[in-house]
């Protein structure tokens, strides 16, 4: 039998556990520093990109600030 795919409704409702905010290990402070960074659900994204009005803008970076901010991270 041939696995059906999933819609982009159902990828975007598989939370998976998420969200997440884990620390900053050594691997990643290379990158990153230290601290805490925050893995969202997928849904969590959705929900803001769909609040920017229609014609503006919103970067990844304001993107991370919103969800550090929610979880009290330090990155998003």
């Amino acid at each position: 039998m041939a696995k059906t795919k999933k819609t982009w409704q159902e990828k975007l409702a598989d939370d998976k556990d998420l969200p997440k905010v884990v620390e900053v290990n050594e691997k990643m402070s290379q990158r990153w520093g230290t601290g805490t960074v925050v893995i969202p659900a997928p849904r969590e994204v959705d929900g803001i990109m769909r609040m920017v009005p229609r014609g503006r803008l919103i970067t990844i970076n304001q993107i991370r600030e919103v969800l550090a901010k929610r979880h009290n991270a330090s990155f998003g």
